[in-house]
């Protein structure tokens, strides 16, 4: 028999020292999944209670109220929030939050997520793995994410820290079938059928693999696998992670500000990156800035290492010139030399700082059997098996929550069971009779019969008694409410939450205060798991900056909207030559946190929440998108589009309603001005006429004096004519008609 592989020999030596110390853990997880699944009653009880003619009812009550605290905490998606260290890594972090969210949906992660939980309310621990599988999306591959059975996960007994993360190991066992790893495997194909069968897991673990039958088989191996399908083994797979320090390099370029992190390859190849030192009058000069580079070697290609400058004669304008500025028409003091270098030489001469280092990440060795597949050392620099503890109490074996009601249950199942006994019992009346006054037989058969029974009996052997139950005490009942109200308030789930309208308040606002105070036991699990998420994150920004780094056009679908986002990452931007000179949205680069946002998962009141942010849109904090956003409006797109639309045409209709007023407000003005105008034309008549008048009454008034005048020269030359003619006869003058 060959030697087993070195590796192999670890992995099974730490499943046995693992699976020993969570032996007693192990069995009360598979104990308590059985019990929230209805199984509660162990075989000797079932016995016992039959033979005292009592039936093993079950009234599950930790049944429902996990399932509805997996709904509470899973109502909605998480939200991932992702932050920059630095201010200009901004753009990219919302990428990245982005990415995260297209991670998350890809992987239909709130059905991982409630599996999840389901097992840290029942097992004590739930498990979210996140992995790289290189196959998808044409090679390029895709982040995934899985729910692991916690059965299936054997963590370092040694471990205090509540993901594990301080853990010297984690080992990932499960049973598969020989055909399956084949097909997720078929590059190990001759080694996988070449391992042996193993028993190092624990049988008790819910991971088994199933039997494939031909429905199951890609028809691309159905030829292939034809062969064995009814000798398929059952084989054991086992991950275990460590971590391991590797070497890198830190390099800082004072000449551009460029910081990296190198490992050892790639700090090989960035010795070998080009740089130029200038020599001029001002002493040396280095230039590390990649299209610095290609300009200063361009430039020595054409004119030379040694250059200067020099007056155009045609246009006067500053020209290179081969050469020192000692030259005919050069420049003086202009000379400069180019010297092509390295970025080796600049760090040889101290010039470049390089500093070397070691990071955490993960190595994973992966056996099947007694062989080994393989070993792959992973980007991350924290455990990809993301631990949820219940309860963490300094080690890697939390109780559940089903542990703490379970006695709890069993009371209600037995009090329940002892109730219906007691009502078959009562409908079932019990006669003593004296023996031989009839047959016990026929009476049993005749007494047991629905409805009016006629039996006779022998009244010289003695009158039958009937024997009728005790009655049950009210105490009975009351202990079984209470005992399932003690299961509400150690679960934190209350009858409200799950829709019993008997215990709502008459109030509307004081059902909703209800509510939102019954929610407050489930937030400290909600804790737990966000705390978990925070954790899982930071395990796929690790491997978004490892291993998403082409170009790639990401889709996301967003809340209430009919179209998805685009979001480009890693897209490159060119200069004017086709060199690239940077990339869009580089998510290889830079340091970021992620979070999650505190309560996102959980429900709320949507009518509480709608009229918070109606007030905040009254505020003008917020806008309509926003409003509409935490609405239920299934096309709230096309419902902004036709507002849009209305409101374009409202506006238009205002807009002519403002220029109908205008108009109205002119056309008045117009005949305010018409009036004036007519009036003033009215005046100017009448001034004209005035003036015509006044010009002829002048003209009459002149005409007048001058006749008057003349008539007066007459009378008096008249006058004096008649004096010289008759100066001693006075005549009396009568009659002077006077002419206008």
């Amino acid at each position: 028999m060959a030697e087993k592989p070195r590796e192999v020999q670890i992995t099974e030596d730490l499943l046995r020292e693992y699976a020993g110390a969570r032996t007693e853990w192990a069995g009360q997880a598979v104990e308590d999944n059985e019990f929230r699944n209805g199984k509660q009653w162990t075989d000797d009880q079932i016995k016992s209670l039959r033979a005292r003619a009592q039936e093993p009812l079950v009234v599950n009550v930790i049944y429902p109220a996990v399932e509805q605290a997996k709904a509470l905490l899973t109502t909605h998606r998480p939200r991932f929030q992702c932050i920059a260290r630095e201010d200009s890594d901004t753009g990219t972090a919302r990428a990245i939050s982005d990415l995260m969210s297209y991670v998350w949906d890809l992987n239909d992660g709130n059905v991982k997520l409630k599996q999840a939980i389901d097992d840290y309310y029942v097992k004590g621990m739930g498990v979210l793995c996140a992995y790289f599988d290189p196959m998808c999306d044409f090679g390029k591959g895709e982040i995934k994410l899985e729910a692991v059975d916690p059965l299936d996960v054997y963590i370092d007994p040694s471990s205090k820290d509540p993901y594990c993360q301080d853990a010297n190991h984690i080992i990932i066992g499960k049973r598969v079938m020989e055909s399956q790893l084949i097909h997720d495997y078929p590059e190990y194909e001759d080694i996988i059928r070449e391992s042996t069968e193993t028993s190092m897991l624990a049988d008790k673990s819910t991971s088994r693999g199933k039997i494939l039958d031909e429905a199951t088989i890609p028809y691309d191996n159905r030829g292939r696998l034809s062969g064995i399908i009814d000798q398929d083994r059952e084989l054991e797979l086992c991950q275990r992670y460590t971590k391991v320090k590797i070497s890198y390099v830190r390099v800082y370029d004072p000449y551009s500000a460029e910081e990296k992190i190198l490992d050892e390859g790639q700090f090989d190849e960035y010795k070998k990156e080009p740089a130029v030192m200038l020599n001029d009058k001002d002493g040396e000069k280095f230039i590390t800035e990649i299209n610095e580079v290609r300009k200063w070697l361009g430039i020595a290609n054409e004119h030379g290492t040694l250059i200067s400058m020099a007056l155009d004669p045609k246009t006067g304008q500053q020209m290179i010139v081969p050469g020192a500025s000692l030259e005919p028409n050069s420049l003086a003091g202009t000379t400069i030399e180019i010297t092509p270098i390295t970025k080796g030489n600049l760090i040889a001469d101290e010039k470049i700082v390089a500093v070397e280092t070691l990071r955490t990440h993960i190595r994973c060795f992966v056996s099947v059997g007694d062989k080994e597949l393989y070993t792959v050392v992973k980007p991350i620099e924290n455990y990809p098996c993301v631990v949820f503890m219940n309860g963490h109490n300094r080690n890697p074996f939390p109780m559940s929550d089903v542990r703490h009601v379970k006695n709890l249950q069993q009371y209600i199942n037995k009090v329940r069971s002892l109730i219906v006994a007691h009502a078959s019992s009562s409908t079932n009346v019990k006669l003593l009779i004296p023996r031989g006054s009839m047959n016990k037989q026929k009476l049993e058969e005749e007494w047991g019969r629905a409805g009016t029974a006629v039996v006779e009996f022998d009244p010289e052997l003695g009158q039958p008694i009937v024997a009728g139950p005790v009655p049950l005490p009210n105490e009975l009942y009351k202990n079984e409410a209470d005992a399932k109200a003690d299961i509400e308030k150690i679960l934190g789930i209350y009858a409200l939450m799950q829709g019993d309208q008997s215990a709502a308040p008459q109030t509307y606002k004081g059902t909703v205060a209800l509510d939102e105070f019954g929610q407050r036991r489930i937030r400290s699990k909600k804790d737990d798991i966000e705390a978990g998420l925070n954790m899982l994150g930071k395990v796929v920004i690790d491997y978004i900056q490892g291993y998403y780094t082409d170009e790639k056009i990401i889709r996301i679908l967003r809340p209430n909207r009919k179209d998805p986002d685009e979001q480009q990452i890693n897209m490159p931007i060119t200069d004017v030559s086709g060199y690239i000179v940077g990339r869009t949205n580089d998510v290889t680069v830079g340091k970021y946190d992620l979070v999650v946002v505190s309560g996102s998962t959980l429900p709320s009141n949507r009518w509480a929440r709608f009229e918070y942010y109606k007030e905040l849109y009254t505020l003008g904090v917020i806008d309509q998108v926003e409003l509409l956003s935490q609405t239920d409006v299934a096309d709230m797109e096309g419902v902004m589009a036709r507002k849009g639309q209305l409101q374009q045409a409202m506006g238009q209709i205002e807009s002519q309603e403002e220029k109908i007023k205008q108009l109205e407000g002119d056309l008045q003005t117009a005949q305010r001005e018409s009036v004036h105008d007519r009036k003033r034309i009215e005046v100017k008549e009448f001034e004209v006429k005035l003036a015509k008048a006044e010009a002829k009454a002048e003209m009459a008034t002149q005409l007048y004096q001058t006749r008057l005048s003349d008539e007066i020269r007459n009378i008096r030359e008249d006058a004096k004519r008649i004096e010289k003619q008759d100066a001693k006869s006075t005549k009396k003058i009568v009659g002077i008609k006077w002419c206008c």
